[in-house]
């Protein structure tokens, strides 16, 4: 979401568009793992700690990459001590939360909790199915990897079905048109919003309580009049969401609302 307005500017677990090299690259600097995510908005170097506690590095198109751990280097104890902290938040969660397969999930976005109920069968591939509040997941569910990659596609579909329409109904009530919308799984970002007015939602929204969906709905729309985080871009989220500031400060630690296997 938001932007630097400085060189090698730090921001903590924020949910970008599309990642051109993920690979992880070992750097030379305190042995820290990182990949490179190339973005032809960026100006500057930005570094982003996923949610627990991957570091993503996002450099302007055609940044020499062999500049990377110097910066790295230079943000060193920042890493540290964030990383620290999220290690630290991640210790308060619940035991649900690392299930490499979920025995429930709460979608708190549509109010809906599922019982997942697990059916092996030779089929090539996951088929999920809802019955009521249950969610039959049936295959090769042996295979923990596979199991999540089903799961994730439901989640994708339900996103589609249920978040979609909630972005439409909020452009029309806001008067903030945009071109298209789709679905994503993006790995350190809410939402996006393209210059073409092409809107992106991370599926992951799902877990999160409505009213901070609803400020992710209205700070991308907000991205079809300004394309950046102007002092003019935060006068029209002020108008059109007065309540913006807590909801922006709460959506910043919203990521410990989506269980381990769902962010894989």
């Amino acid at each position: 979401m938001r932007t630097a307005q400085k060189a090698h500017r730090c921001q903590d677990t924020e949910m970008s568009s599309k990642i051109l090299n993920n690979r992880p690259i070992r750097s030379s600097v305190d042995d820290i793992q990182y990949h490179v995510r190339e973005s032809s908005r960026a100006r500057h170097v930005h570094l982003k700690l996923t949610w627990h506690g991957g570091l993503e590095v996002v450099v302007p198109e055609g940044y020499d990459r062999r500049r990377i751990p110097a910066v790295i280097g230079e943000k060193r104890s920042w890493i540290n001590r964030s990383q620290q902290r999220i290690a630290s938040q991640l210790k308060e969660l619940p035991s649900e939360h690392f299930e490499s397969l979920p025995n429930s999930i709460r979608l708190r976005a549509i109010n809906k909790v599922y019982g997942v109920r697990y059916l092996y069968s030779d089929e090539a591939s996951i088929r999920t199915t809802e019955s009521g509040s249950t969610l039959i997941v049936t295959g090769t569910v042996d295979d923990a990897e596979t199991c999540v990659e089903g799961l994730h596609r439901w989640l994708r579909h339900k996103a589609v079905e249920t978040l979609l329409p909630g972005l439409r109904d909020t452009s029309e009530d806001l008067e903030l048109p945009y071109k298209k919308s789709i679905v994503r799984g993006q790995k350190t970002r809410w939402g996006s919003c393209s210059a073409n007015r092409v809107i992106s939602l991370n599926y992951k929204l799902l877990f999160l309580p409505p009213a901070q969906v609803h400020y992710l709905f209205v700070h991308e729309l907000c991205h079809t009049r300004y394309l950046n985080h102007s002092t003019r871009y935060w006068e029209l989220v002020a108008r059109k969401l007065p309540d913006y500031a807590r909801l922006e400060a709460a959506l910043k630690e919203s990521w410990r609302y989506v269980p381990a296997w769902a962010v894989s």
